[in-house]
């Protein structure tokens, strides 16, 4: 208890009030997952610069305590928030959402990007430019980071890119004498003690293209040639992969990241998706295999939703993509903090149902109109999977040349969106991801007890796309959900179970299938607290934090100080 006070009262001194949070309900928006994941924190500390984020972590590693990097909270694996009660020390969330920034350099070709920087943002910066970053889509929707990418090596639907990575990085790090340092990988000379690091960046008094170690890899450029490799026995992407796992890159939170360098890649121009539908799935495989050898240059994006996903999206999901329809992605985290805010206003009341306000959000689904174009409802209606193929206009003509003569005498079919099509079809593949999760919260289903969440990178000579339960499985599902980054072979399976249903023996029995047909999981979502993390990954997480102070218990590895 007097250590509990020691911290506080340090952390009041660096902090305002608005900045530390201390009660249990307004913690309750950082201590619980936006799918999964919940646990106890003895604080919530919020700095806004980057030099309150450097106080904030010495105070922590002077006091013994646990620290837990968050920036979004947008993870689908529990893997930024605390995992159940039993650490061996007080966890305080370190929350990095307000510390935002964006430096565009080196003629718009590269980005730094400070730790609370959204993908959206992102992305307006490097608009003038006629620039974009590695990712554009999906997560960006939800204000997922730049940073919590990059520490995640998370996937993303851009073909051409591959997952987020980056060896120039400005990171904290507790060494195993348990002092804090600030290391600058970030290939450009900022001083030498971390207060002078902080500043010179913050203002952006550096020159790039001098340090001696400026070069290196600052996204994946070899991704378009593994993908290709349609022969392969091994997936083209998964997380803990050795060959993007480099300082933050792959950190899972073993380290403060302060700020990431990443390359911009040319804005295309205008665009063409391809809508394609068809009850056969492995007319869907022998597609992907037929596109990947014969496209002279590879699509934007290759997504897949199966009609049952579509489904529970429309139904359940459709104040997602309506939203972003109206409101554009960078009004999400904010609407999602506000609805957050309620739940606890009704919780405190005692007099409504916990779920109320998703209740609210469901009855307005239910009798609002669908908001989808007739064309897709009518492959919708026709077709049991769906796919969606977008890129550059120019490179239209050559996919519809290969699309025609492979669909000849087939069952699939496909058409070619027009304007309004193409946005409906994304929005509902965005929304997609959250469709379980509204599902539940509308029902009042415990998300940690009933909602599984598989996200597998599959072998990319793989012939079969769906995970097919056997009987007794598929028997103790309520309802599912699947979509996925169809090219890469990376299938997002969600299922919802049945009350009386064993999580875990379930998911054992799911795992030991994917094994069988040698997939990697996860695929781009980070090991959180739901997957063991490999030898080989934990031995990486390990050197990166060898007191096991910053996120302890991550993949399923010890709680304990020094990993005991």
């Amino acid at each position: 208890m007097e250590n509990s006070s020691t911290i506080i009262a340090q952390l009041q001194q660096i902090l305002n009030a608005e900045q530390l949070l201390t009660r249990e309900n307004d913690k309750a928006y950082y201590t619980k997952g936006f799918r999964v994941g919940q646990g106890q924190a003895l604080a919530v500390a919020i700095p806004e610069t980057l030099l309150q984020l450097w106080q904030v972590l010495k105070a922590c590693v002077a006091c013994d305590k646990i620290i837990l990097m968050q920036a979004s909270n947008t993870g689908v694996t529990g893997g930024s928030t605390p995992d159940g009660n039993d650490y061996d020390r007080e966890v305080v969330i370190v929350s990095t959402r307000r510390i935002k920034g964006v430096q565009v350099i080196d003629n718009a070709q590269q980005v730094i990007a400070f730790p609370g920087s959204t993908l959206t943002e992102l992305e307006k910066a490097l608009h003038p430019h006629q620039k974009e970053p590695h990712s554009v889509i999906g997560s960006s929707c939800i204000g997922a980071s730049v940073v919590g990418g990059v520490c995640n090596n998370s996937g993303g639907s851009l073909i051409r890119r591959g997952p987020a990575f980056t060896e120039k990085s400005l990171f904290a790090q507790i060494n195993n004498d348990g002092v804090l340092s600030l290391v600058n990988h970030l290939g450009v000379f900022l001083g030498t003690t971390p207060e002078e690091m902080i500043t010179r960046l913050e203002s952006q008094d550096y020159t790039t293209g001098t340090e001696a170690d400026w070069e290196g890899k600052i996204w994946a450029d070899d991704y378009a040639s593994v993908i290709r490799d349609v022969e392969a026995n091994s997936p083209t992407r998964f997380n803990g992969n050795a060959q993007y796992l480099h300082d933050s890159a792959g950190s899972a939170g073993k380290v403060a990241v302060f700020a990431v360098r990443l390359s911009t890649f040319d804005r295309g121009d205008t665009t063409q998706t391809y809508y394609i539908g068809t009850n056969d799935e492995k007319e869907l495989v022998d597609l992907r295999r037929y596109l990947l050898q014969n496209l002279k240059e590879l699509p934007q994006q290759a997504e897949y939703i199966h009609r049952h996903a579509f489904d529970m999206t429309v139904r359940y999901s459709k104040h997602v993509y309506w939203a972003i329809d109206r409101l554009g992605p960078e009004a999400l985290p904010s609407l999602m903090a506000k609805k957050a805010r309620w739940d606890v206003r009704v919780k405190k009341t005692g007099l409504l149902p916990l779920n109320f306000v998703d209740k609210v959000l469901q009855t307005v689904n239910n009798l609002t109109p669908k908001r989808v174009a007739k064309r897709i409802l009518d492959y919708r209606d026709q077709f049991e999977h769906h796919l969606m193929i977008k890129t550059e206009a120019r490179h239209a003509p050559e996919l519809q040349r290969l699309l025609t003569p492979f669909f000849a005498g087939r069952e699939g079919q496909f058409f070619a969106c027009d304007e309004r099509e193409e946005k409906d079809a994304f929005l509902v593949r965005f929304g997609v991801g959250g469709c379980t999760v509204s599902y539940c919260d509308s029902k009042g289903i415990d998300t940690n007890q009933r909602l599984m969440a598989f996200d597998v990178a599959l072998r990319r000579n793989d012939d079969q796309w769906r995970i097919v339960l056997p009987p007794h499985l598929q028997a103790q599902v309520l309802e599912d959900s699947c979509c996925g980054h169809f090219f890469c072979f990376v299938n997002h399976q969600d299922y919802i179970l049945k009350a009386g249903v064993d999580p875990q023996v379930f998911k054992h029995e799911v795992l030991e299938y994917l094994d069988q047909r040698g997939a990697r999981y996860p695929a781009e979502h980070n090991v959180g607290h739901q997957y063991h993390a490999s030898d080989e990954y934990e031995q990486h997480m390990r050197q990166l934090d060898p007191t096991n102070s910053c996120n302890p218990g991550i993949g399923k590895t010890s709680k304990n100080k020094f990993w005991l």
